[in-house]
C-alpha cells in the first residue's frame, strides 16, 4: 500500500495554461489528483456536481474566460478538466492553514479563509463522493454553518499578495495532506497542481510585502514532502517536460 511517486505541477496567473496542464496530466497517468487553491475551485467543483448540466467542459472552458479576465491562474481548472476526462479518478482538495478560520461572529480571521482540517481532506474524494456526504462532511466554523458562496466570496475578494504571502503556512497544511495521502492511497503517482512559489523560493521571494522573517522562514513544499521520487514541471515554462526532461 502507498504511493511512491510525486508530481507537482506548477501553475501561473494569467496564462492560459488549461490545455497545458491537462496535458502534462495525460503524461503522468496519476493514480489520484489533488489542488490548491480551495476555495474557488472547490465552490466551482460543488456547482458543478450540485447541477450536472455544468459538469461539462464547456462549462469549464466559460469558466476559464471569466477567470482570465480577472488576471487569475486557470492551470487548476485544467486539472479538473482532467478529472472530467478520467471518469472515476480520486481528486482531493489539499491546501489549508490550521486554526480557525472565522470568528464566533462569523469575521473572517488571518489572511485566507480555508477548511484547516487533515481528515476531511485526505478522507473526501471531491469528484467520486456523493455530493450530499460531501456536505455533511464538511468542518464546520465556530456558530456558522460551513457556505461555500461566502468562501468564494472571500477567496476573490482576497489580493494575491495576501493568498502568496500564507503560502509558508498553507505549505505546512499541504504536505501534511499529501504525506497521508501517498502513504494511504494505492497507485504509482500523485500528482499536485499548484502555483509555482509553492516549490520554487525565488519565485516566492518576489512577492510583494513579504518581511525579512517570511523570506527566511519559508520552506518549498518538497521540502516538506516524504516522497520516495519527487518531480516538479513547470507549466509555465517556455520549454515543457519530455524525456530526459523530469523538471527540479
Amino acid at each position: 500500500m502507498g504511493i511512491g511517486r510525486l508530481l507537482a505541477i506548477g501553475t501561473q496567473r494569467g496564462m492560459d495554461l488549461l490545455e497545458r496542464v491537462a496535458t502534462l496530466l495525460e503524461k503522468a497517468s496519476p493514480a489520484v489528483l489533488a489542488l490548491d487553491e480551495n476555495p474557488i475551485w472547490f465552490s466551482t467543483l460543488i456547482h458543478m456536481r450540485t447541477s450536472g448540466e455544468l459538469l461539462t467542459e464547456q462549462f469549464l472552458l466559460e469558466q476559464k474566460e471569466h477567470v482570465l479576465r480577472r488576471g487569475g491562474d486557470v492551470g487548476k481548472l485544467g486539472a479538473l478538466l482532467y478529472a472530467l476526462r478520467h471518469p472515476g479518478l480520486p481528486l482531493h482538495f489539499v491546501d489549508g492553514i490550521f486554526g480557525e478560520v472565522l470568528s464566533e461572529t462569523g469575521d473572517l480571521v488571518g489572511v485566507y479563509p480555508y477548511v484547516g482540517d487533515v481528515d476531511f481532506a485526505v478522507s473526501t474524494d471531491m469528484m467520486n463522493t456523493p455530493i450530499q456526504l460531501i456536505k455533511e462532511r464538511i468542518p464546520r466554523y465556530p456558530g456558522v454553518n460551513f457556505d461555500y458562496e461566502l468562501i468564494h466570496a472571500f477567496q476573490v475578494e482576497a489580493t494575491d499578495e495576501a493568498k502568496d504571502r500564507a503560502l509558508g503556512a498553507r505549505n505546512a497544511f499541504t504536505a501534511q495532506v499529501l504525506n497521508r495521502l501517498l502513504d494511504e492511497k494505492e497507485g504509482e503517482t500523485l500528482a499536485f497542481v499548484g502555483h509555482r512559489k509553492r516549490f520554487l523560493k525565488d519565485a516566492f521571494e518576489k512577492t510583494p510585502g513579504l518581511t525579512a522573517e517570511e523570506r527566511s522562514a519559508y520552506e518549498p513544499l518538497f521540502d516538506l514532502v516524504k516522497a520516495e521520487q519527487k518531480q516538479f514541471w513547470d507549466s509555465s515554462a517556455a520549454e515543457q517536460p519530455g524525456p530526459g526532461r523530469n523538471g527540479l
